[in-house]
């Protein structure tokens, strides 16, 4: 197992991880339309990973109402800030948009090796058009802001480490 992937799970082990699966196709929707409103959000853990020789800094939503709070209402983000959801198992088919989200972003999706599988890039603020892993089963989603990845030179087949 990577090195990183351990330092993530030990840092998940002080939470709960729960994936909101469909569980007759393993599919995972991140979309925020059926999140309760709330007036105190859940804290969320921090991360520090490396990806295209850079660090990065990630919020790691691990709970269901963390994926779905995601990045929604936030103004800006950092340049090598970002979001990592983990669904603590394999899952199928995870998909993203950007309802509430306030931000262009694109996102990553990576397997449980730390490989990313594929990218899905310019997610467009404030829209609900679904944007999905299509290289088989991952564990993580990594958001960053649109055009992060292009310009670090990462693409799939690359691997996050710490």
């Amino acid at each position: 197992m990577k090195k990183w992937l351990v330092t993530l799970l030990l840092v998940l082990a002080a939470g709960s991880v729960s994936a909101a699966s469909d569980n007759t196709n393993n599919t995972v929707n991140t979309d925020v339309s059926s999140a309760a409103a709330s007036s105190q959000p859940e804290e969320m853990s921090i991360a520090k990973l490396k990806l295209g020789g850079k660090e990065i800094t990630v919020l790691i939503a691990e709970t269901e109402e963390q994926r779905k709070q995601g990045l929604m209402d936030v103004e800006e983000m950092d340049e090598d800030k970002g979001m990592i959801f983990s669904y603590g198992a394999p899952v199928e088919k995870a998909c993203m948009w950007m309802k509430d989200t306030k931000i262009p972003l694109d996102v990553a999706f990576i397997d449980g090796t730390g490989k990313i599988v594929n990218i899905e890039a310019d997610m467009k603020p404030l829209t609900t058009d679904s944007h999905c892993n299509t290289g088989g089963p991952i564990y993580y989603a990594l958001e960053m802001n649109a055009g992060w990845f292009a310009k670090n030179g990462v693409k799939p087949g690359d691997s996050l480490s710490n």
